[in-house]
């Protein structure tokens, strides 16, 4: 538990809200593949969260840039937190985009 607290601070609230968001946006790739719908909750899958990928995924690879920005100029436990935040995020992308893969290579490659 205290590891988790620690963790949580270190990574500060916006990027804990990004890291819940990436969480809840990979679990729900499985949904995204069903047919497109644009009525109830379907719409909600297979429209509005395949739309959010992309941005989620940019915004996470543009926030790993600018803590690789501060991390070449900051010293001592600032340098650990940042390498940390790096890690957790590459972590949480890889796993956005895997998640995610199959549907945009079926969109990519039709056929």
């Amino acid at each position: 538990m205290a590891f988790l607290n620690k963790l949580l601070r270190q990574l500060g609230v916006l990027r804990v809200t990004l890291a819940v968001a990436m969480i809840l946006l990979g679990a729900m790739a499985p949904w995204a593949l069903a047919r497109t719908s644009y009525e109830g909750w379907a719409l909600v899958t297979t429209v509005i969260v395949p739309a959010l990928v992309p941005i989620f995924f940019f915004v996470v690879l543009l926030d790993i840039m600018m803590c690789a920005v501060f991390l070449s100029s900051s010293m001592g436990e600032q340098r650990a937190r940042y390498r940390l935040i790096i890690r957790v995020e590459l972590i949480l992308w890889a796993l956005l985009t895997l998640a995610w893969s199959p549907l945009f290579l079926q969109i990519l490659n039709p056929g």
